[in-house]
Protein backbone atom coordinates (compact mmCIF):
# COMPACT_ATOMS: atom_id res chain seq x y z
CA UNK A 1 0.00 0.00 0.00
CA UNK A 2 1.34 3.42 -0.95
CA UNK A 3 2.06 5.59 2.12
CA UNK A 4 -0.21 8.63 2.39
CA UNK A 5 2.71 11.01 2.79
CA UNK A 6 4.21 9.73 -0.42
CA UNK A 7 1.28 10.97 -2.52
CA UNK A 8 1.89 14.03 -4.66
CA UNK A 9 0.88 17.40 -3.23
CA UNK A 10 -1.63 19.40 -5.25
CA UNK A 11 -0.86 22.94 -6.47
CA UNK A 12 -3.06 24.54 -3.79
CA UNK A 13 -1.35 22.61 -1.00
CA UNK A 14 2.09 23.40 -2.43
CA UNK A 15 1.18 27.08 -2.63
CA UNK A 16 0.03 27.21 0.98
CA UNK A 17 3.13 25.35 2.22
CA UNK A 18 5.25 27.92 0.39
CA UNK A 19 3.38 30.77 2.07
CA UNK A 20 3.80 29.24 5.53
CA UNK A 21 7.50 28.60 4.91
CA UNK A 22 7.86 32.27 3.97
CA UNK A 23 6.11 33.31 7.21
CA UNK A 24 8.38 31.26 9.47
CA UNK A 25 11.51 32.11 7.49
CA UNK A 26 10.71 35.84 7.42
CA UNK A 27 10.22 36.06 11.19
CA UNK A 28 13.50 34.22 11.70
CA UNK A 29 15.30 36.45 9.20
CA UNK A 30 13.97 39.63 10.81
CA UNK A 31 14.99 38.39 14.26
CA UNK A 32 18.47 37.49 12.98
CA UNK A 33 18.80 40.88 11.30
CA UNK A 34 18.10 42.64 14.60
CA UNK A 35 20.41 40.39 16.63
CA UNK A 36 23.29 40.88 14.21
CA UNK A 37 22.75 44.63 13.97
CA UNK A 38 21.87 44.67 10.26
CA UNK A 39 18.53 46.38 10.93
CA UNK A 40 17.14 48.25 13.91
CA UNK A 41 13.67 47.52 15.33
CA UNK A 42 12.63 51.06 14.42
CA UNK A 43 12.72 49.99 10.75
CA UNK A 44 9.82 47.57 11.26
CA UNK A 45 7.06 50.17 10.80
CA UNK A 46 8.46 51.40 7.46
CA UNK A 47 8.93 47.84 6.20
CA UNK A 48 5.31 46.95 7.05
CA UNK A 49 4.07 50.20 5.47
CA UNK A 50 5.85 49.35 2.22
CA UNK A 51 4.08 45.98 2.15
CA UNK A 52 0.67 47.62 2.67
CA UNK A 53 1.19 50.08 -0.18
CA UNK A 54 3.04 47.87 -2.64
CA UNK A 55 1.35 44.50 -2.03
CA UNK A 56 -1.92 44.86 -0.11
CA UNK A 57 -3.33 47.53 -2.41
CA UNK A 58 -2.97 45.70 -5.77
CA UNK A 59 -4.09 42.40 -4.21
CA UNK A 60 -7.28 44.09 -2.97
CA UNK A 61 -7.97 45.49 -6.44
CA UNK A 62 -7.49 42.20 -8.26
CA UNK A 63 -9.31 39.99 -5.74
CA UNK A 64 -12.49 42.10 -5.46
CA UNK A 65 -12.50 42.60 -9.23
CA UNK A 66 -12.69 38.80 -9.62
CA UNK A 67 -15.42 38.39 -6.99
CA UNK A 68 -18.50 36.47 -8.10
CA UNK A 69 -21.10 38.80 -6.58
CA UNK A 70 -24.12 37.05 -5.15
CA UNK A 71 -27.15 38.19 -3.19
CA UNK A 72 -26.33 38.63 0.48
CA UNK A 73 -22.56 39.08 0.02
CA UNK A 74 -22.83 42.23 2.18
CA UNK A 75 -23.23 39.90 5.16
CA UNK A 76 -19.56 38.88 4.90
CA UNK A 77 -17.92 42.23 5.82
CA UNK A 78 -20.68 43.14 8.30
CA UNK A 79 -20.34 39.87 10.22
CA UNK A 80 -16.54 40.16 10.24
CA UNK A 81 -16.62 43.65 11.76
CA UNK A 82 -19.36 42.72 14.27
CA UNK A 83 -17.47 39.69 15.57
CA UNK A 84 -14.21 41.66 15.75
CA UNK A 85 -15.78 44.41 17.88
CA UNK A 86 -17.60 41.90 20.09
CA UNK A 87 -14.47 39.83 20.76
CA UNK A 88 -12.42 42.94 21.60
CA UNK A 89 -15.04 43.89 24.18
CA UNK A 90 -15.12 40.36 25.57
CA UNK A 91 -11.32 40.39 25.85
CA UNK A 92 -11.37 43.73 27.67
CA UNK A 93 -14.02 42.36 30.03
CA UNK A 94 -11.87 39.31 30.81
CA UNK A 95 -8.84 41.57 31.31
CA UNK A 96 -10.79 43.70 33.77
CA UNK A 97 -11.90 40.64 35.73
CA UNK A 98 -8.27 39.50 35.82
CA UNK A 99 -7.22 42.99 36.99
CA UNK A 100 -4.64 43.42 34.26
CA UNK A 101 -2.72 46.65 33.95
CA UNK A 102 -4.04 49.00 31.22
CA UNK A 103 -1.06 48.34 28.94
CA UNK A 104 -1.71 44.59 29.18
CA UNK A 105 -5.50 44.83 29.05
CA UNK A 106 -5.48 46.76 25.79
CA UNK A 107 -3.25 44.20 24.08
CA UNK A 108 -5.30 41.29 25.50
CA UNK A 109 -8.56 42.76 24.22
CA UNK A 110 -7.25 43.81 20.81
CA UNK A 111 -5.62 40.45 20.16
CA UNK A 112 -8.85 38.66 21.06
CA UNK A 113 -10.71 40.55 18.34
CA UNK A 114 -8.26 41.51 15.59
CA UNK A 115 -7.34 38.55 13.42
CA UNK A 116 -4.75 38.02 10.71
CA UNK A 117 -7.43 37.85 8.03
CA UNK A 118 -5.28 39.36 5.27
CA UNK A 119 -3.13 37.51 2.76
CA UNK A 120 -0.43 37.05 5.41
CA UNK A 121 -2.58 34.20 6.78
CA UNK A 122 -6.34 34.18 6.19
CA UNK A 123 -6.15 35.32 2.59
CA UNK A 124 -3.44 32.81 1.75
CA UNK A 125 -5.44 29.99 3.29
CA UNK A 126 -8.65 31.02 1.50
CA UNK A 127 -6.72 31.22 -1.78
CA UNK A 128 -5.22 27.78 -1.22
CA UNK A 129 -8.56 26.19 -0.33
CA UNK A 130 -10.98 27.90 -2.70
CA UNK A 131 -8.95 29.77 -5.30
CA UNK A 132 -9.77 33.29 -6.50
CA UNK A 133 -13.36 33.14 -5.21
CA UNK A 134 -12.11 32.35 -1.72
CA UNK A 135 -9.59 35.19 -1.90
CA UNK A 136 -12.28 37.56 -3.22
CA UNK A 137 -14.59 36.74 -0.29
CA UNK A 138 -11.66 37.27 2.07
CA UNK A 139 -11.20 40.73 0.55
CA UNK A 140 -14.91 41.43 1.03
CA UNK A 141 -14.54 40.30 4.67
CA UNK A 142 -11.74 42.86 5.03
CA UNK A 143 -13.67 45.78 3.49
CA UNK A 144 -14.73 46.94 6.97
CA UNK A 145 -11.20 46.50 8.35
CA UNK A 146 -10.07 50.16 8.04
CA UNK A 147 -13.20 51.34 9.87
CA UNK A 148 -12.92 48.61 12.50
CA UNK A 149 -9.22 49.35 12.98
CA UNK A 150 -9.16 53.13 12.92
CA UNK A 151 -12.57 54.05 14.29
CA UNK A 152 -12.61 51.44 17.06
CA UNK A 153 -9.27 49.75 17.72
CA UNK A 154 -6.91 52.71 17.41
CA UNK A 155 -8.97 54.99 19.70
CA UNK A 156 -9.25 52.08 22.12
CA UNK A 157 -5.47 51.70 22.19
CA UNK A 158 -5.09 55.46 22.68
CA UNK A 159 -7.57 55.41 25.57
CA UNK A 160 -5.70 52.63 27.36
CA UNK A 161 -2.38 54.37 26.76
CA UNK A 162 -3.76 57.39 28.59
CA UNK A 163 -4.97 55.14 31.42
CA UNK A 164 -1.51 53.58 31.65
CA UNK A 165 0.01 57.04 31.93
CA UNK A 166 -2.45 58.06 34.63
CA UNK A 167 -4.26 60.54 32.37
CA UNK A 168 -7.83 60.45 31.13
CA UNK A 169 -9.67 63.14 29.19
CA UNK A 170 -13.36 62.34 29.54
CA UNK A 171 -14.37 64.57 26.63
CA UNK A 172 -11.82 63.57 24.02
CA UNK A 173 -12.68 59.98 23.07
CA UNK A 174 -15.31 60.69 20.38
CA UNK A 175 -13.39 63.62 18.93
CA UNK A 176 -10.19 61.58 18.90
CA UNK A 177 -11.97 58.66 17.18
CA UNK A 178 -13.30 60.89 14.41
CA UNK A 179 -9.94 62.62 14.01
CA UNK A 180 -8.16 59.27 13.80
CA UNK A 181 -10.59 58.01 11.17
CA UNK A 182 -10.09 61.15 9.10
CA UNK A 183 -6.32 60.86 9.30
CA UNK A 184 -6.53 57.19 8.42
CA UNK A 185 -8.61 57.78 5.31
CA UNK A 186 -6.06 60.38 4.15
CA UNK A 187 -3.09 58.15 4.96
CA UNK A 188 -1.44 56.43 2.00
CA UNK A 189 -1.48 53.20 4.03
CA UNK A 190 -5.27 53.16 3.63
CA UNK A 191 -4.75 52.65 -0.11
CA UNK A 192 -6.13 49.04 0.00
CA UNK A 193 -9.55 50.45 1.00
CA UNK A 194 -9.65 52.55 -2.17
CA UNK A 195 -8.26 49.90 -4.50
CA UNK A 196 -10.82 47.41 -3.15
CA UNK A 197 -13.55 49.98 -3.84
CA UNK A 198 -12.20 50.44 -7.37
CA UNK A 199 -12.19 46.68 -7.89
CA UNK A 200 -15.80 46.50 -6.71
CA UNK A 201 -16.79 49.26 -9.15
CA UNK A 202 -15.06 47.49 -12.06
CA UNK A 203 -16.79 44.27 -11.04
CA UNK A 204 -20.22 45.92 -11.01
CA UNK A 205 -19.54 47.46 -14.42
CA UNK A 206 -18.72 43.98 -15.79
CA UNK A 207 -15.25 45.07 -16.87
CA UNK A 208 -13.22 41.90 -17.59
CA UNK A 209 -10.17 41.41 -15.34
CA UNK A 210 -6.86 41.18 -17.23
CA UNK A 211 -6.08 37.55 -18.06
CA UNK A 212 -2.36 38.14 -17.44
CA UNK A 213 -3.00 38.36 -13.68
CA UNK A 214 -3.68 34.64 -13.40
CA UNK A 215 -1.40 33.61 -16.27
CA UNK A 216 1.63 35.27 -14.66
CA UNK A 217 0.65 34.39 -11.06
CA UNK A 218 0.74 38.06 -10.09
CA UNK A 219 -1.23 37.50 -6.87
CA UNK A 220 1.14 34.73 -5.76
CA UNK A 221 4.17 36.96 -6.28
CA UNK A 222 2.62 39.89 -4.41
CA UNK A 223 1.59 37.63 -1.54
CA UNK A 224 5.07 36.19 -1.12
CA UNK A 225 6.70 39.64 -1.18
CA UNK A 226 4.13 41.01 1.27
CA UNK A 227 4.57 38.08 3.65
CA UNK A 228 8.35 38.50 3.65
CA UNK A 229 8.13 42.23 4.40
CA UNK A 230 5.40 42.12 7.05
CA UNK A 231 6.58 39.08 8.99
CA UNK A 232 10.18 40.22 8.64
CA UNK A 233 9.05 43.41 10.36
CA UNK A 234 7.59 41.36 13.20
CA UNK A 235 10.86 39.47 13.57
CA UNK A 236 12.69 42.79 14.00
CA UNK A 237 10.68 43.53 17.17
CA UNK A 238 10.82 40.09 18.83
CA UNK A 239 12.87 39.69 22.02
CA UNK A 240 12.80 35.96 22.66
CA UNK A 241 13.95 36.05 26.30
CA UNK A 242 10.96 38.12 27.36
CA UNK A 243 8.23 36.05 25.68
CA UNK A 244 7.91 33.18 28.24
CA UNK A 245 6.91 35.65 30.97
CA UNK A 246 3.58 36.25 29.28
CA UNK A 247 2.53 32.73 28.28
CA UNK A 248 -0.54 32.63 30.56
CA UNK A 249 -2.02 35.84 29.21
CA UNK A 250 -1.04 34.86 25.68
CA UNK A 251 -2.78 31.51 26.11
CA UNK A 252 -5.94 33.25 27.34
CA UNK A 253 -5.99 35.61 24.36
CA UNK A 254 -5.37 32.64 22.07
CA UNK A 255 -8.44 30.85 23.47
CA UNK A 256 -10.57 33.91 22.73
CA UNK A 257 -9.21 34.30 19.20
CA UNK A 258 -9.05 30.67 18.09
CA UNK A 259 -12.06 29.18 19.91
CA UNK A 260 -14.58 31.77 21.08
CA UNK A 261 -14.35 33.95 17.96
CA UNK A 262 -15.28 31.24 15.39
CA UNK A 263 -18.07 29.98 17.65
CA UNK A 264 -19.53 33.47 17.82
CA UNK A 265 -19.17 33.84 14.05
CA UNK A 266 -20.94 30.51 13.48
CA UNK A 267 -23.92 31.66 15.54
CA UNK A 268 -24.07 35.11 13.93
CA UNK A 269 -23.60 33.85 10.36
CA UNK A 270 -26.31 31.22 10.74
CA UNK A 271 -28.64 33.83 12.25
CA UNK A 272 -27.98 36.02 9.19
CA UNK A 273 -28.83 33.12 6.88
CA UNK A 274 -25.35 32.59 5.42
CA UNK A 275 -24.65 29.29 3.65
CA UNK A 276 -22.09 27.73 1.33
CA UNK A 277 -18.72 29.30 0.62
CA UNK A 278 -19.42 32.66 2.34
CA UNK A 279 -20.25 30.81 5.57
CA UNK A 280 -17.11 28.67 5.34
CA UNK A 281 -14.88 31.67 4.64
CA UNK A 282 -16.33 33.71 7.54
CA UNK A 283 -15.85 30.89 10.06
CA UNK A 284 -12.30 30.24 8.86
CA UNK A 285 -11.34 33.92 9.03
CA UNK A 286 -12.88 34.31 12.49
CA UNK A 287 -10.50 31.58 13.69
CA UNK A 288 -7.37 33.25 12.34
CA UNK A 289 -4.51 34.16 14.74
CA UNK A 290 -3.94 37.65 16.11
CA UNK A 291 -3.33 40.39 13.56
CA UNK A 292 -0.05 42.04 12.68
CA UNK A 293 -1.72 45.34 13.50
CA UNK A 294 -1.90 44.39 17.18
CA UNK A 295 1.90 44.23 17.30
CA UNK A 296 2.11 47.50 15.39
CA UNK A 297 -0.32 49.25 17.77
CA UNK A 298 1.51 47.96 20.83
CA UNK A 299 4.64 49.68 19.52
CA UNK A 300 2.88 52.89 18.43
CA UNK A 301 0.92 53.41 21.64
CA UNK A 302 3.52 52.19 24.13
CA UNK A 303 1.48 49.16 25.24
CA UNK A 304 2.95 45.81 26.28
CA UNK A 305 4.81 44.88 23.09
CA UNK A 306 6.24 41.71 24.65
CA UNK A 307 2.73 40.41 25.38
CA UNK A 308 1.73 41.39 21.84
CA UNK A 309 4.65 39.44 20.37
CA UNK A 310 4.03 36.43 22.64
CA UNK A 311 0.34 36.18 21.71
CA UNK A 312 1.06 36.83 18.03
CA UNK A 313 3.62 34.02 17.87
CA UNK A 314 1.56 31.59 19.98
CA UNK A 315 -1.66 32.05 18.00
CA UNK A 316 0.19 31.61 14.71
CA UNK A 317 1.97 28.49 15.97
CA UNK A 318 -1.32 26.96 17.11
CA UNK A 319 -3.06 27.92 13.88
CA UNK A 320 -0.31 26.47 11.70
CA UNK A 321 -0.31 23.25 13.75
CA UNK A 322 -4.09 22.96 13.33
CA UNK A 323 -3.86 23.59 9.58
CA UNK A 324 -1.12 20.98 9.20
CA UNK A 325 -3.11 18.41 11.21
CA UNK A 326 -6.28 19.13 9.24
CA UNK A 327 -4.44 18.85 5.92
CA UNK A 328 -2.93 15.51 6.92
CA UNK A 329 -6.31 14.21 8.12
CA UNK A 330 -7.97 15.24 4.86
CA UNK A 331 -5.34 13.50 2.78
CA UNK A 332 -5.50 10.35 4.88
CA UNK A 333 -9.29 10.41 4.53
CA UNK A 334 -9.11 10.75 0.77
CA UNK A 335 -10.64 14.23 0.86
CA UNK A 336 -8.24 15.98 -1.50
CA UNK A 337 -11.17 17.73 -3.13
CA UNK A 338 -11.39 19.97 -0.09
CA UNK A 339 -8.24 21.70 -1.29
CA UNK A 340 -9.52 22.10 -4.84
CA UNK A 341 -9.96 25.81 -5.56
CA UNK A 342 -13.44 26.83 -6.51
CA UNK A 343 -15.14 23.93 -4.77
Amino acid sequence: MTPVLATQLGPAETRFILYMACIVGSIAAGYAARRTGLLRPSRAASVMSAAIIGCDAPIALVAVWHLDLQAGVWKVPVSGAAVGVAMCLVGLGVARLARMRPADAAVFGLQGGMGNVGYTMGGSLCFALWGMQGLALEQMYCLMWPFFSFLFCFPLAYHYRELARGRRDETSDVVYALRTLGRSLCDVRSLPLYTATLGLALNLWDAPPPAAVERWHVVDVLMVVGIILQFGGVGLTVRARRLPRFWKKALGASALKLVASPLLMLGLAMAMGMTGLPLQVCILLAAMPSALYTVLMANIFGLNRNLANATFILTHALCLAAVAAAGLAWRMGGMDSVFAPGQ
